[in-house]
């Protein structure tokens, strides 16, 4: 728990516990509430947040491993060098025709042979774009050439990544577009790109491919194999508890909610979520609730410290 929930010396707990009152079940078990008074609850510097109405999708674990971006970086150098040939091949060969169909200062031979490389010249940009397809999927290759260049451009520069994400059978691949994945202790959001043409044979998975942008995605080195988890369709209405409220006793997690001016209860957050800022839960706590998120400790120490009344 944050130091700044804990309280200070001994003598300061005791006087503020003398303030506290404790009333409802035992301190184990949901709908405990704890009274104080205004004195006390500034001496325990308790700040409250209202909670909004938040949708949560639920989750298919999977695997992540980062792709080597350097293949498609040089694919797009060959597609850009292939481009820029067939554009000086089909002018060359709109000059000779032009010069061969006014007076034939250019042989017919000539005209033609301009012809044929101008073909061959887009052929080469269409070998590339198959070559992109059959490497990294239809969602690259279906990229319109700014927005690939874009990508090519941030995964030379550290600020995108690719990666490659599984799951056994393929579960919950099919129509997936939002794919979390673990970096340190935080995880990060990508969108899916489209399906690989590369199979995780261990896990019997064709598999996504999956953009991470942003400042995380330099810390995704290439080869790095992480957690994941893809998104489903559906969603569930709830709150987001925030990480600050988090009271973690006897195996589960708990918030403080304000219930009257110096009243707080403690609830249970049942099947709590785990999201980037908190936990979700889709009941025992409803939007417009106030939790603590700062002295949700110290509430916590003068709960515990003070015997329960009534039943």
């Amino acid at each position: 728990m944050p130091a700044s929930d804990r309280i200070g010396p001994r003598a300061a707990l005791t006087a503020l516990l003398a303030l506290a009152t404790v009333s409802g079940a035992p301190a184990q078990t949901p709908g405990v509430s704890v009274t104080l008074s205004a004195q006390a609850q500034q001496r325990l510097g308790l700040v409250t947040q209202t909670l909004t109405a938040v949708r949560h999708s639920a989750e298919i674990d999977a695997f992540a491993k980062v792709l080597d971006p350097a293949p498609l970086i040089q694919s797009e150098s060959d597609l850009e060098t292939a481009e820029a040939s067939s554009a000086a091949s089909r002018a060359e060969a709109a000059r000779t025709k032009a010069l061969h169909a006014a007076g034939g200062s250019v042989a017919a031979k000539d005209a033609e042979a301009a012809e044929a490389a101008a073909r061959a010249d887009i052929l080469k940009i269409e070998l590339v774009h198959r070559q992109i397809a059959l490497a990294w999927g239809p969602g690259i290759a279906n990229l319109s050439d700014t927005r690939r260049r874009a990508l090519v451009k941030g995964l030379a520069a550290g600020s995108i990544a690719l990666v490659h994400v599984d799951t056994h059978n393929n579960e919950g691949q099919a129509g997936a577009r939002q794919v979390k994945v673990d970096v340190g202790s935080d995880s990060v959001s990508g969108a899916v790109l489209g399906p690989a043409r590369a199979a995780e044979p261990r896990l019997q998975s064709s598999g996504l491919i999956v953009e991470i942008t942003g400042a995380d995605a330099i810390l995704l080195s290439v080869g790095l194999t992480q957690s994941a988890h893809i998104e489903e369709s559906g969603s569930q209405g709830g709150v987001l508890l925030p990480r600050a409220a988090l009271i973690r006793y006897r195996g589960s997690v708990w918030a403080y909610v304000r219930t009257g001016p110096s009243s707080f209860q403690r609830r249970l957050a049942q099947d709590p979520a785990p999201e980037k800022d908190g936990v979700f839960v889709g009941g025992g706590f409803s939007p417009g609730d106030a939790v603590v998120t700062q002295g949700a400790a110290s509430l916590f120490a003068a709960e515990q410290a003070t015997p329960a009344r009534g039943g």
